[in-house]
């Protein structure tokens, strides 16, 4: 069996069409909502890969204020696939079909290497497509706590991708990619957001009609962003910064390169399950011998003959 161990033209706009708007890489450094400095196609410090070349290049680590070009974030995108995430997935998945590598490599470039460990990608690994791409439609689709729509979707073309081969589920066609938010549940999202920070006094009916548009100018315009209107990476990832700071809460795992954005997922919900059923079973195992014990207590009298219980 040949294992595809590098990324087609296909798998590397799937790839940047997740990470940036419209595929077109964001140029100008930001702030994940972990508050990792995050630039390109979702490039940060983390990746060995660009780490490197940043520092080649300029001598230190990314900064806020620094720039990248598209020529420059598009070349270091299928080299980062092809050297570090996609890497991985050569290594654990072994997969014998393109589209298995492409949507598998969506997720270790979102999540993390880490996420080849995760219960679908081992069933991946194992033969089992239609497995694979139920486990990671409820895989790491989560932030601080939140289920997120941007997320919700993602996984479910990767799952697609996946298991059907469906490179143009995030309509590439119509210039929407899933790094902007468009969907209805995704506007009522970020107009809710929106509200809570003072922006926006409309209705939340996922509806991004002039008002909305006008809101998130405004909320762009005030903390630096390119004032376009469109919620993509950055604008997303200010505004759920935002909301944590106003509500005096951590803010939310980081996507991308720097690592999984919602630590698990599904696999963690499994994980944490199996230690709660572990404890379960221990404690009333512990139950069971301390009324052992206390009924020999009360009746050992009567055990040995030595008294009548009262």
């Amino acid at each position: 069996m040949t294992v595809i161990n590098t990324a087609s033209p296909e798998d590397v706009a799937f790839i940047a069409g997740h990470e940036s708007p419209g595929g077109r890489a964001v140029t100008r450094a930001y702030r994940c909502p972990a508050g990792v400095i995050t630039i390109g196609h979702g490039f940060t410090m983390g990746s060995k890969v660009f780490s490197s070349y940043w520092r080649s290049k300029h001598g230190r680590a990314l900064q806020m204020g620094d720039t990248i070009t598209q020529a420059d974030a598009d070349a270091l995108l299928k080299r980062m696939i092809d050297q570090e995430y996609g890497k991985a997935v050569a290594t654990k998945v072994k997969p014998s079909k393109q589209h298995h590598f492409g949507g598998a490599a969506s997720v270790s470039f979102n999540c993390g290497p880490g996420a080849l460990d995760w219960r679908w990608a081992k069933a991946l690994a194992a033969g089992d497509v239609g497995g694979a791409a139920s486990l990671l439609r409820i895989t790491a689709v989560t932030a601080n706590g939140r289920r997120l729509a941007g997320l919700v979707r993602r996984r479910s073309e990767e799952a697609a991708l996946i298991q059907f081969g469906q490179y143009k589920a995030v309509g590439f066609a119509k210039g929407q990619t899933s790094s902007t938010s468009t969907t209805s549940a995704e506007v009522k999202e970020y107009q809710q957001q929106l509200k809570t920070l003072g922006y926006y006094a409309g209705d939340v009916d996922g509806v991004a009609g002039n008002l909305t548009l006008g809101a998130v100018k405004n909320f762009q315009r005030d903390n630096g962003l390119v004032v376009d209107g469109i919620v993509g990476p950055a604008t997303r990832a200010t505004l759920i910064r935002a909301i944590d700071t106003k509500r005096g809460g951590q803010a939310a795992g980081g996507a991308g390169a720097a690592g999984g954005a919602a630590g698990g997922g599904a696999d963690l919900a499994v994980q944490t399950t199996d230690a709660l059923l572990n404890a379960l079973m221990w404690g009333a195992a512990a139950l069971i011998v301390v009324g052992a014990v206390v009924a020999f207590i009360k009746w050992r009298g009567v055990i040995t003959g030595k008294r009548v219980p009262t």
